[in-house]
């Protein structure tokens, strides 16, 4: 059966002969017509779904006609010649309305038993198609606006379709154009049309149009996981508000908790014979060219793999070390996101922790967009956040800020388990805190604090007993702003190291008395950078630490270098992350302009 073709007729000269009209039609149809006439060159049918048709002769288009008419289970009727109707689906200008969950007067109405066929096909195509602007609605909506460059299925033309969906699951609107031009301000006209004060988008790419990253409900206002709006006392008092998140506890400890020691063996002045250094950045990263991150974060999870948290400007993310992946990426700051943490729980779950520019620390799953904990109480910027998980407890988050505090909070309360003043806020800035659990249980908290004068302090308490344990300092030749970061480690031996990067040096300290182990020289002019500890598993303790255009790496007993990485480029914040791996292999994370979003460099020393 002759199958015709395509036709544009509003730019075709024609004559209509008749029209047809269906007599009933459903609840989710519209009424549609049917129309024939002659066109140069032969005659033409069209439908208000299935668009216009050029045939050879009269017999061929009248067989289309009750072809059509098959495609729907209802009876049709003679009606006035009329072009009009046509022109409300498949527009003069060449744009269509596909579909609107609002409106009848779309072409997937006009499906009749092919609705599901036709409209699973149009999906395909526009799932494979590319999406090129996006605007994405408050986290209360979860919805879209997007623009979609696509194939159509029916007769494979490139088409642009402007697809609205305010609301997930209660609206969606999608029309598409011939032009790029056209859809483009049509894109722009339904994120405009759709800007809601009260719940603002949380991300566009049209530069005026108001964005809140934070994308929370409306003060008072909570959602049940039914998806009830309504007043947070009235859905907690009706108990439809659920904990938002069950904290396993870490596992007790087997046999008692043993005392904290210092090194127990003297120090291996060897180093590797060699070192085998691989550059394991995932391919998905090498052509991305995300700004560099603020902070950064390695975590093992049980079944061996690993993920790689990236805080910038605007949101965390989590990325999977192995294919580069990204699991997920959260934003709720107001400002901008300065810090990272991540951490394993008792089940097996990862959660992360994020500090921001605007004096909050949030806890997040990776399964969810909303925080599960939001923790006020820092007078400035979080700077820095680290976890520890005491046996028995659930995990630790310690916060350090501008406002020359370091807090230790339980997530589950949200309240502060102790508070250590350093200072004078404003002045003695904590710029960087970590956390370890030492062998007799307790929690060790270490922060790094700039007093802008001539020298930086590096603190050292047992969080759990509230009392301080040590207190080293750095002294400068020149006065000037500086940014030390602090790392500590715990080894098998019941010692612990610290470690700092302040001022042109990296300094080791054995943690439970206090002594120096190894000083090195900090990459960089200045020293300011990063700097991170792992334990290899025959006890040895590799210090990371960055600086200008380099990240070295050390072995802290002999103080042979285990690798250099030169970056293309030095910037402001200049994070790293270490973890050591069950083979004695080394995973390094270090993040640096124009270096991709990181670089992942495995490192196996043979000894």
């Amino acid at each position: 059966m002759d199958q015709g073709t395509v036709i544009d007729l509003e730019h075709e000269a024609h004559e209509p002969v008749a029209q047809w009209e269906l007599r009933e039609h459903g609840p989710v149809d519209m009424v549609v017509r049917i129309q024939v006439g002659t066109v140069d060159g032969g005659w033409y049918v069209r439908h208000q779904g299935f668009g216009d048709r050029r045939f050879a002769d009269k017999t061929a288009a009248w067989q289309a006609v009750r072809r059509l008419m098959g495609q729907h289970d209802a009876p049709w009727e003679r009606a006035d010649v009329d072009s009009e109707p046509f022109r409300v689906l498949c527009r003069p200008d060449g744009s269509r309305v596909l579909y609107d969950t609002h409106d009848d007067e779309t072409l997937h109405a006009c499906w009749g038993t092919r609705q599901d066929e036709r409209w699973d096909a149009y999906l395909a195509a526009l799932n494979a198609g590319e999406t090129l602007r996006s605007t994405k609605t408050h986290a209360l909506l979860g919805g879209t606006i997007e623009l979609i460059e696509y194939r159509d299925p029916v007769d494979g033309t490139q088409r642009f379709a402007v697809s609205t969906a305010v609301e997930a699951g209660a609206d969606w609107r999608v029309v598409d154009y011939r032009e790029r031009g056209t859809a483009d301000a049509q894109y722009e006209q339904e994120v405009r049309d759709n800007t809601d004060p009260v719940l603002p988008y949380q991300s566009s790419d049209i530069i005026d149009v108001r964005v809140s990253r934070r994308s929370r409900p409306p003060k008072g206002l909570s959602v049940s996981p039914s998806g009830e709006i309504g007043e947070t006392e009235d859905l907690e008092y009706l108990g439809l508000l659920p904990p938002r998140k069950n904290w396993p506890r870490t596992p007790a400890a087997a046999g008692r908790p043993r005392p904290v020691c210092g090194m127990t063996a003297r120090p291996r002045n060897w180093g590797p014979k060699e070192v085998n250094v691989q550059d394991v950045t995932p391919q998905a990263w090498r052509d991305v060219t995300d700004p560099p991150p603020n902070d950064l974060a390695l975590a093992a999870l049980p079944d061996g793999r690993y993920l790689l948290g990236l805080a910038d400007d605007a949101a965390t993310h989590v990325l999977g070390t192995r294919d580069g992946r990204r699991l997920c990426t959260v934003a709720g700051h107001a400002e901008r996101v300065l810090s990272v943490g991540l951490t394993v729980l008792a089940d097996g779950e990862m959660v992360l922790a994020t500090g921001g520019q605007d004096h909050e620390a949030r806890v997040w799953t990776t399964r969810g967009v909303e925080p599960v904990a939001e923790l006020s109480g820092h007078r400035g910027p979080v700077n820095s956040v680290a976890w520890a998980a005491p046996p028995g407890n659930v995990p630790w988050l310690v916060t350090g800020s501008d406002d020359a505090t370091v807090r230790v909070w339980n997530p589950v309360t949200r309240e502060t388990r102790a508070v250590f003043e350093v200072g004078t806020p404003s002045i003695d800035l904590v710029w960087s805190v970590a956390a370890a659990v030492r062998s007799d249980g307790h929690v060790c908290v270490v922060a790094g604090i700039d007093g802008g004068s001539t020298s930086s302090t590096v603190y050292v308490w047992d969080a759990t007993a509230g009392t301080l344990a040590h207190e080293f300092v750095f002294e400068y030749a020149d006065p000037g702003l500086r940014t030390p970061h602090v790392a500590v480690a715990t080894l098998a031996d019941r010692s612990l190291r610290v470690a700092a990067a302040a001022g042109g040096v990296v300094r080791v300290w054995d943690g439970h008395t206090g002594e120096v182990v190894r000083t090195f020289a900090a990459p960089g002019s200045s020293g300011d950078g990063s700097v991170a500890l792992a334990v290899l598993p025959d006890l040895r303790v590799a210090v990371a630490a960055t600086g200008g255009r380099r990240t070295l790496v050390w072995d802290t007993e002999s103080g042979a270098v285990l690798a250099e990485l030169n970056h293309t480029a030095e910037g402001w914040r200049v994070p790293v992350d270490m973890v050591a791996q069950p083979d004695g292999a080394l995973l390094l994370a270090t993040g640096r302009e124009g270096d991709t979003p990181a670089r992942l460099l495995r490192l196996s020393p043979y000894w």
